[in-house]
């Protein structure tokens, strides 16, 4: 009997293995060997969901309202994915990466600044973030998955910056100094 449920354990595993899209869970009760299989439609992402079609959906993050109440959304997971890939909406607006960066006017949202080129373009983003509420340290941990193509001293005493690779732009956060997040500017 014992051989049995080996072979049936390892056929559920070769099976499990062959199909790819489904995995066998077996277990045994006493002599007798079951084996269940579950088939995985769809994976859930925080972000969006992402299902057997060759299909892919690219992180977003739309963010409405005043970003100084709280700090936590900038360690958001998808939040930061959403940034690698240039696809952060902020009060309704997003950066054009395709646009030409030249600054013409810019347009106050709650504690947002939007900057524009003379086509009406988005070309930078800049929010504000509650004060002293997340350490340089817990900032960088967070966006450890992005690229620093940039570290530096904001003048003597001002504070730091840190600058991020995105796919297609970048985004830096600026620290006072006492080491806290102040702001974030998309670009």
């Amino acid at each position: 009997m014992n051989k049995i449920v080996k072979v049936l354990s390892s056929t559920a595993i070769v099976s499990a293995l062959v199909v790819g899209s489904s995995a066998a869970y077996v277990s045994t009760n006493g002599h007798e060997a079951q084996a269940e299989q579950k088939v995985n439609k769809e994976a859930t992402w925080g972000y969006g969901k992402s299902g057997m079609s060759l299909k892919a959906e690219i992180p977003w993050y739309k963010y409405e309202g005043y970003t100084t109440y709280n700090a936590a959304f900038t360690q958001d997971y998808n939040f930061v994915r959403a940034l690698k890939y240039d696809n952060v909406t902020m009060n309704g607006y997003k950066v054009d990466q395709d646009a030409k960066k030249e600054f013409d006017h810019t347009k106050e949202l709650y504690d947002t600044s939007v900057s524009f080129n003379s086509d009406d373009e988005v070309v930078q983003i800049t929010f504000f973030t509650k004060p002293n509420t997340v350490s340089k340290a817990t900032f960088k941990d967070a966006h450890s998955s992005n690229k620093i193509i940039e570290e530096g001293k904001l003048g003597n005493e001002d504070g730091t910056y840190v600058t991020y690779e995105t796919n297609d732009g970048n985004y830096t956060a600026f620290f006072n100094p006492k080491g806290n997040l102040m702001e974030v500017t998309i670009a």
